[in-house]
């Protein structure tokens, strides 16, 4: 099942319920549980973070380390949470000179909308070992704002069928120090059928954006749609994306031409005068020369 019907296949915070072991109460009032494993690593050493959500969600982790923007797990640092709802991200802490602070924030995508927490962990030389580590939990809430869903669908030309898939981005806008761009992995693809009903698009904060990239055609159509944006307005919509029929191509069938004799210039099909003719039309001449002479003398 693809993400989009993920997030919408159960209704209202019953998904939210379907949790890890004995985490359904937390679920309950949190749509996700996170913990950093380190809350100091060395230069080098892995890091893991372990988001504990439901099944029908899409986890986003960004790691911000001093002053740039690095998630070593980029791999995993997006994806679809397993049978259990966790989801986990690991991957080797880079180099720094200096003790360096790491900030970490994770969002959820849910049925009810996005939810967000974050979590801070340090980082030394790697000739600088740290303390005994400690984990360091993070509980996640959803956004404090308005967060809106919409719908999309497909239309296509006479002649064009079957399903167009897309591959999505989601840029999740609530002020500047909250927005982040989410590519969705492959397997969170939104297959639109021609002419079919409407797909649910997941709840997002107000002035969020969803591109939509149509990486699959329908059978027949001319060339993808271009990419389609979708900004996420005050109340629901629907978008719907045209797929146009590919124009038939016909060779026009040539005029047949007239071949010209090469010595004579006269059309091949022009009758032509037999040598005997001719050689008579010669005397004729002559004797009607002579007949005018001797009528003038």
């Amino acid at each position: 099942m693809n993400l989009f019907r993920r997030l919408l296949a159960a209704s209202g915070a019953a998904g939210l319920l379907i949790g890890v072991g004995g985490a359904t109460q937390a679920f309950a009032t949190s749509p996700f549980t996170a913990e950093i494993a380190l809350d100091c690593v060395n230069a080098g050493q892995n890091q893991t973070i372990r988001v504990s959500t439901t099944t029908q969600a899409l986890v986003h982790i960004e790691v911000t380390i001093g002053t740039s923007t690095v998630n070593g797990g980029t791999q995993n640092g997006t994806g679809i949470p397993e049978s259990d709802g966790t989801f986990t991200d690991t991957w080797k802490v880079a180099d720094v000179t200096a003790t360096t602070g790491a900030v970490v924030r994770v969002y959820v995508l849910t049925l009810d909308g996005v939810a967000v927490g974050a979590g801070e962990f340090v980082i030394h030389a790697a000739n600088a070992p740290c303390p005994t580590p400690h984990p360091v939990a993070i509980t996640g809430t959803f956004l404090e704002a308005t967060q809106v869903g919409g719908n999309v669908q497909k239309t296509c030309d006479a002649g064009v069928t079957g399903t167009a898939t897309f591959t999505a981005t989601i840029q999740i806008n609530v002020d500047s120090e909250q927005t982040a761009t989410v590519t969705l992995p492959a397997d969170a693809s939104l297959p639109l059928a021609c002419n079919g009903a409407s797909e649910g698009l997941p709840k997002l904060p107000v002035g969020s954006v969803i591109t939509l990239h149509e990486s699959v055609l329908p059978t027949g159509a001319a060339a993808p749609a271009a990419d389609t944006k979708i900004t996420i307005g005050a109340e629901a919509s629907t978008t719907t994306i045209h797929n146009a029929k590919a124009a038939v191509v016909t060779t026009p069938t040539a005029a047949p031409s007239v071949p010209v004799l090469p010595a004579t210039g006269r059309p091949a099909g022009s009758p032509s005068l037999p040598w005997p003719a001719i050689a008579l039309l010669g005397l004729i001449a002559v004797a009607g020369g002579g007949l005018v002479l001797r009528r003038r003398s």
